[in-house]
């Protein structure tokens, strides 16, 4: 044995093919597909888009320090006498708005003040001094965040938002699953019809070789031969047509896979005469009490929940507010920092403040426009989902339709393809026997080649059918 041959076998041998099944392949392309990937990576982004819009919601710690150093004539101790005031001052404080739209905010600040210059009896109590004061604040809106109204309304538009976003990715990858799956029944297409390429190939060659044989004993005329060779000729060239067409069935399972050529493309196998019920590939299955429906009318339905959510929040927005406050302050003020800062617990000398603020924006053109335009966006919003509702129904009526006409195609090419090819056997006995002419033989065959084709790809194409049935969902009766 030649050394090439030899490793030839032990690479055959460390190299095994294995099978995959539709599903095997369907989870392959869903992990090896940087389409999937970045449809599901989009549809994480959308979720903690939704998570981000709380953002309002978060807690705000604040933190300052500062140094003054005054030396103007105009300044509120100048008048004292004081030419130079130098002021060091720290604040710490933390907000929060909750989902009631109330405000609430806790302030610790302390600051110290030494002036230089001041003469008279204020000198020992202005020329260094500190002051210490904790506080609280609330506020609550009375009309338009009516204890949380427009957190509310945010809530439901982004839950709808969110979910008709994610629902977009999602019926991007079915998309792709679905041209996935009808690139996995072309290649199992492409197979039978290169394997049947192949063996009618090989009966053509029968035929011719009987032929010549009987042309050689000076039984048959010699435009016997050449309409043996004629088919044998055909059917070579229809080999080369599935050959081609299988390299490219592989090229496009080997895209969806995203294998490099380097990589050895899997055995794929399946039964190309297996039927799935369309309510079978239908996401959630058919039941009582729910319809199926087309997954992009279903976000059409999302996408005009959201519109209208996102109008009401408009107007919300543009309504006028009435926001009641209060805030308490302690003031420690001692002669230094450190001494204010011990006190500013002391509620002696408290500063209460309470406030009743209103906004309201005048009804004129840009705001009545912006309302006209969030509530025509809902509208149209809404009439086009009525719409996809409509084509819905019809598209799933349809496609039942199809499936069935297709079914009984099925049955009769079934039918034509059994009883071609018993005229093709048949036809070559009597030949045999010398009881037929070669044209009839020739005939009978191409006859049995194409209905053993046609029945093939009737049934590629009902597999294919039946996956459009991932581009619906069933829905709660309303």
């Amino acid at each position: 044995m030649k050394k090439g041959a030899v490793i030839g076998l032990i690479l055959a041998w460390q190299s095994p093919s294995f099978a995959m099944t539709l599903q095997e392949y369907l989870k392959a392309v869903e992990a090896n597909n940087k389409s999937v990937q970045a449809l599901q990576v989009s549809t994480e982004a959308v979720e903690l888009a939704k998570e981000a819009g709380d953002v309002e919601l978060v807690p705000i710690l604040t933190a300052e320090a500062g140094y003054i150093n005054d030396k103007s004539p105009l300044s509120q101790f100048a008048l004292l006498g004081s030419t130079e005031t130098k002021t060091t001052s720290y604040s710490l404080g933390l907000g929060k708005k909750f989902s009631t739209g109330t405000m609430a905010s806790i302030t610790a600040s302390t600051y110290e003040i030494e002036n230089t210059g001041i003469q008279g009896p204020q000198a020992g109590t202005l020329q260094k001094f500190g002051v210490g004061s904790l506080g609280v604040g609330l506020s609550q809106s009375l009309w338009k965040d009516f204890f949380g109204n427009a957190t509310r309304l945010r809530w439901d538009r982004q839950e709808a938002s969110t979910a008709a976003a994610a629902g977009r990715f999602d019926l991007q990858k079915k998309l792709l699953l679905v041209n996935a799956e009808a690139a996995y029944w072309d290649y199992i297409y492409a197979n039978d019809n290169l394997k049947i390429s192949q063996a009618s190939l090989e009966r053509a060659r029968r035929i011719e070789a009987w032929t010549r044989r009987r042309v050689n004993d000076g039984i048959s005329d010699r435009a016997d031969l050449l309409s043996a060779q004629a088919l044998v000729s055909a059917r070579q060239l229809q080999l080369i047509s599935a050959e081609d067409d299988m390299a490219a069935a592989k090229r496009n399972i080997r895209d969806f896979l995203e294998y490099k050529d380097d990589k050895a493309l899997p055995e794929i196998t399946g039964n190309i005469s297996e039927r799935r019920s369309l309510t079978s590939m239908v996401d959630g299955g058919g039941s009582g009490g729910r319809r199926v429906m087309a997954l992009d009318a279903y976000l059409a339905s999302l996408d005009a929940k959201a519109k209208s959510l996102e109008a009401r929040e408009t107007e919300d927005q543009l309504r006028p507010d009435l926001v009641l406050s209060g805030s308490y302050n302690t003031n420690a003020v001692e002669k230094d920092m450190p001494e204010a800062t011990q006190n500013w617990t002391d509620t002696e000398r408290p500063t209460t403040k309470v406030g009743l603020k209103l906004t309201y924006p005048f009804d004129m053109g840009p705001k009545n426009a912006a309302r006209e335009a969030s509530r025509k966006a809902a509208l149209a919003s809404k009439l086009q989902s009525e719409r996809k509702m409509l084509e819905s129904e019809s598209s799933w009526i349809e496609l039942n339709r199809r499936y069935s006409e297709m079914s009984k195609r099925i049955e009769a090419a079934t039918e034509i393809s059994r009883l071609q090819s018993a005229a093709a056997k048949a036809q070559t006995d009597l030949f045999n026997k010398g009881r037929s002419i070669t044209a009839n033989v020739i005939t009978a065959e191409e006859d049995a080649g194409t209905a053993e084709l046609n029945l093939s790809k009737l049934k590629s194409e009902q597999r294919k059918m039946e996956a459009q049935g991932r581009l619906f969902i069933v829905v709660e009766e309303k």
